[in-house]
């Protein structure tokens, strides 16, 4: 499947999951299988993974940084409480049913959080993990779109 296939399946998937926005990444190589190391802890179990996450606890070992097979995630939830809860973690830890993970920001439908995939060496460690806009992208299917309506019908003129 090739990379416009994958963006209009994850378009999809979105859609279908009621999810609110999410932005895509611009990495040239987003299509590459990774194979990196992600930041691994949970702010329920260990207050030291809340943001504003101190990287240098990574360097020291104090805390952990896994192999993963798939992308880097974190994910923030917000209670009505004004508390969070953030997982750092692989994309392969997740039991993610609805959304293929790839290199987005997503929203929760209800704004009680949001679930973000990057693909560089701990990059989940961040505090805010950026993306380029979600409109440019569906600007550029909607686009890809209108350009092959165009061609069919020229083609029949």
């Amino acid at each position: 499947m090739n990379c416009t296939a994958k963006y209009l399946l994850i378009l999809v998937q979105l859609v279908y999951a009621g999810l609110s926005t999410a932005s895509f990444a611009s990495d040239p190589d987003h299509c590459k299988d990774q194979n990196m190391d992600c930041v691994e802890c949970d702010s329920l179990y260990d207050s030291r993974c809340r943001d504003p996450f101190d990287v240098s606890l990574v360097k020291r070992g104090l805390v952990p940084s896994v192999r993963c097979g798939g992308v880097c995630s974190k994910w923030v939830h917000r209670y009505a409480d004004g508390s969070s809860r953030v997982r750092r973690t692989c994309s392969k830890n997740l039991r993610l049913k609805k959304v293929s993970p790839y290199l987005v920001c997503i929203d929760e439908s209800r704004r009680n959080g949001q679930l973000c995939f990057c693909d560089k060496r701990n990059c989940n460690a961040a505090v805010a993990l950026k993306a380029a806009g979600f409109s440019s992208a569906v600007g550029s299917v909607m686009l890809l779109l209108l350009w092959r309506i165009l061609s069919v019908r020229l083609e029949l003129l």
